[in-house]
């Protein structure tokens, strides 16, 4: 039983790459960037250097503010520890591109650390994902206010801009109702006998002695209310989360200029979002592949950079906060078995 679901995930995971694959080619051909990168003068190396550390470093920060909530939770973990979980959960996100993949993951293989349980580990991810989400609706809400505020045009589309703050608002207050237990009490006992068995059981914790997923939300609870009295961490954690965000963007903006091309921060911080968007919706694409490269192009596209230029901008801003991020996560992954996880979640 092991083996075939082992098999199937894999199948599932090989087929949707070649649509992925199938869709980037057919993108390049289509915008074909290398039009742009061959008519750059001087390709700013110095510049996108920079570019992609500024991604790594927000990819450390993004662990790093989960470490945060995890202490506050009260959870024995080193940051070391934090961070290889964190990139594991990216490695298995990217290869098996479910909702809430890389939150199911971390929670999963924290549970068993020392202080922590199935409850704080749902808890932690749930609340980093909220603060992501906040920083997210913070940023877009705030850049387009600025943009009008000094007399400027939203670059995009002022619909799309108020679309995506909606869109973080209204993560947020799920993932919060998420995190009450009486909310959370309520919709386990209505839920139908299924969706207790394929998503709420998932996360039953033995320890508990008791069974099914009431244990948990009693769990849950304890960590909320632990977190609360922790202000000083929330606060760092939330601040990484936002330097985070901000990296992405940064690092396509460094991009652009590396080509020798002038975008506004404003078009940049738009068009990043829409990509995020993207991301958090896709869930049969791994990683994203042509689709997230397809978006970014599009956004500058709509904000009046050259379908080339544009192409050629989105393929250097992946290369930089996908490919070398790979690099980087893939080695952790390995030595933390994934296909455990996946052979274990899909197999269950």
């Amino acid at each position: 039983m092991q083996r075939v679901a082992e098999s199937l995930v894999e199948r599932k995971a090989l087929a949707f790459t070649l649509l992925g694959v199938a869709i980037f080619v057919a993108y390049l051909a289509y915008a074909n960037p290398f039009i742009a990168l061959a008519e750059v003068g001087r390709f700013n190396l110095g510049i996108y250097m920079v570019a992609i550390l500024i991604d790594q470093l927000g990819l450390i920060f993004w662990a790093a503010s989960w470490y945060l909530i995890l202490r506050a939770m009260k959870v024995r973990i080193s940051f070391w520890v934090t961070t290889q979980l964190s990139f594991t959960s990216l490695f298995i996100a990217w290869l098996a591109p479910i909702p809430l993949m890389t939150e199911m993951v971390r929670a999963y293989l924290v549970k068993d650390s020392s202080g922590s349980n199935t409850g704080k580990g749902l808890s932690s991810v749930l609340v980093h994902r909220s603060y992501y989400n906040v920083a997210f609706g913070l940023i877009i809400g705030g850049t387009a206010f600025a943009t009008i505020a000094m007399g400027g045009q939203i670059p995009i589309s002022p619909w799309i801009s108020w679309f995506l703050t909606a869109f973080a608002v209204v993560s947020v207050i799920i993932f919060a109702l998420m995190l009450n237990t009486r909310a959370l009490g309520y919709v386990y006992r209505k839920a139908p006998a299924w969706a207790k068995r394929n998503l709420f059981d998932r996360f039953h914790d033995p320890e508990s002695g008791e069974e099914g997923f009431q244990p948990v939300i009693t769990e849950i609870g304890e960590a909320v209310r632990a977190l609360r009295v922790e202000p000083g961490l929330n606060i760092a954690a939330f601040g990484m989360l936002l330097f985070h965000w901000g990296a992405g963007a940064m690092t396509a903006y460094l991009t652009a200029a590396a080509l020798g091309v002038h975008v506004s921060i404003s078009t940049v911080v738009f068009a990043f979002a829409v990509v995020e968007f993207l991301q958090q919706m896709n869930f049969f694409i791994p990683s994203g592949i042509g689709l997230l490269d397809a978006g970014l192009a599009g956004a500058f596209v709509l904000a009046g950079v050259p379908l080339s230029t544009a192409a050629a901008i989105s393929l250097l801003t992946r290369l930089a906060t996908y490919w070398f991020e790979v690099i980087v996560c893939v080695p952790v992954a390995l030595r933390f078995g994934y296909k455990e996880f996946l052979t274990k979640y899909f197999g269950g």
